[in-house]
């Protein structure tokens, strides 16, 4: 019986952390739609431009081998 009520505590309290993880950790949708609004003005720039220039390139080599 002590197990059983052991084996229920621990099961408990690993879902509390685990779902406290979950809830703490999630970011807000603003910050997610600023990050991305930085990224896409980081793409357009010019070292962005050379950037996917160069991914580019690398994925069509890759591709042809």
């Amino acid at each position: 019986m002590k197990k059983k009520i052991a084996l229920i505590a621990s099961f408990t309290i690993a879902s509390f952390l685990v779902v406290g993880q979950f809830a703490f950790a999630s970011p807000s949708d603003n910050m997610n739609s600023n990050g991305m609004m930085k990224m896409m003005e980081a793409m357009n720039s010019p070292q962005g431009q050379e950037m996917m220039r160069a991914c580019g390139e690398f994925m069509e080599s890759s591709e042809n081998e």
